[in-house]
């Protein structure tokens, strides 16, 4: 089955001239959701969701989720550890007193949602999310629909400067204090160059700012070939790289003590369990 990928949203302002947009063709983020969550299709966002624990998912995508633990059985342990370290980093930032979230390929924010952490610590913290997958901005969209610091934004984290002017971001966000970007089990579904753009989000950032950064490794051939056949209008396939590799590319933002480690390792090692699970991760300041 081939991948189809979903149109990039339109960046904010008006298009140049001769530009040809998703919403010029007709497909409003409305109309492309609705077309996209066909039930009889598995989205990753909501398997994700299925793996957590989470009840923002439907039988097609925990059918879906039991093919992906047959050829992975981790991978649930691999969501799970991923999540746990975003908590972990939240609470980290809250402790340095940064009190606004910007979440790069949020998913759906059900169960261990970033705002659900983050006003845990600070009920008047703001949280921007930032989603490619249209489908996952509808569900979003409805879950903090009565969330008047909270907003979600159908956007490309490859475009930095279009996240950052986008409207619902910039409602909620005030960029002239440091801000946690979160990119956490998202890089994996980008083929660009991530230290460049790594690079470019740590120059837009203001001082005293906070990346961080997990990527998953370890992924097996056959795993990967089912999650590019299963989603077939997933956002993008699969960028298979070493631990090794993502290490180094992870480099570029300056991480603080431990360096680029397991999710699992950081801040120290064993804090979110004793077993590596193949998912590397860093956290640097700006």
């Amino acid at each position: 089955m081939p991948v189809e990928h979903y149109p990039a949203p339109p960046p904010p302002g008006p298009p140049a001239p001769g530009t040809v947009l998703p919403y010029d063709l007709g497909l409003t983020l409305d109309r492309i959701a609705s077309t996209a969550a066909d039930l009889e299709l598995p989205n990753y966002a909501r398997t994700i969701d299925c793996l957590l624990g989470g009840s923002a998912n439907f039988a097609v995508d925990r059918w879906a989720a039991a093919d992906i633990l047959q050829l992975d059985p981790l991978a649930e342990c691999r969501a799970r550890a991923n999540r746990a370290f975003v908590r972990r980093v939240i609470r980290w930032a809250h402790q340095r007193g940064i009190d606004q979230f910007l979440d790069l390929g949020c998913g759906i924010p059900s169960i261990q949602s970033v705002h659900g952490i983050v006003h845990a610590v600070n009920p008047d913290a703001r949280v921007a999310y930032v989603d490619l997958d249209p489908v996952a901005v509808a569900h979003a969209r409805e879950l903090v629909a009565d969330m008047p610091r909270v907003t979600v934004t159908w956007g490309d984290l490859r475009a930095p400067a279009c996240v950052l002017s986008a409207p619902d971001v910039a409602a909620v966000l005030d960029l002239s204090r440091p801000v946690a970007v979160l990119a956490c089990g998202v890089l994996h579904f980008v083929h660009d160059d991530i230290a460049a753009l790594l690079r470019d989000w740590r120059s837009r950032l203001p001082a005293g700012s906070v990346l961080a950064v997990s990527h998953g490794a370890r992924v097996r051939r056959p795993t990967v070939d089912l999650l590019d056949s299963t989603y077939s209008r997933s956002v993008a396939g699969i960028a298979v790289r070493t631990e090794e590799e993502i290490a180094g590319l992870f480099s570029v933002i300056d991480p603080v003590a431990p360096g680029v480690v397991d999710v699992v390792d950081w801040p120290h090692p064993g804090t979110g369990g004793r077993r590596a699970v193949g998912y590397p991760a860093a956290v640097g300041f700006v």
